[in-house]
């Protein structure tokens, strides 16, 4: 399997950990949805983006031919890519928190 394909693999398995994380917090279906539904379109947004540039030729695909500012951007992206899912994750812990808090003070 080329590595591309296997990168693809490893961000689709690595959002979909992300998921069933978020979709085992104790928090209303709908604010469930919208983490989940986030923690997949994160990456999907940003291999799209990164494909985007690659066709429009803003970026060029092979690193060794990337200026230093391409490779930031790349790096930069790519770091996005796998902490993407892990940031809406933490987002909705800190979320869940905040909510119980809530309850707790109101009662």
């Amino acid at each position: 399997m080329p590595d591309h394909l296997l990168i693809y693999l490893i961000v689709l398995l690595n959002a979909l950990s992300q998921s069933m994380l978020i979709w085992r917090l104790k928090l209303k279906h709908t604010i469930k949805w919208k983490f989940c539904c986030s923690a997949i379109a994160v990456p999907l947004i940003l291999a799209g983006l990164v494909r985007l540039l690659i066709a429009q030729g803003i970026i060029h695909s092979r690193i060794s031919e990337q200026s230093s500012f391409e490779h930031v951007v790349t790096s930069g992206l790519s770091m996005l890519l796998i902490g993407g899912p892990w940031l809406v994750t933490i987002t909705a812990i800190l979320v869940n928190r905040r909510l119980k808090a809530a309850m707790v003070s109101t009662a």
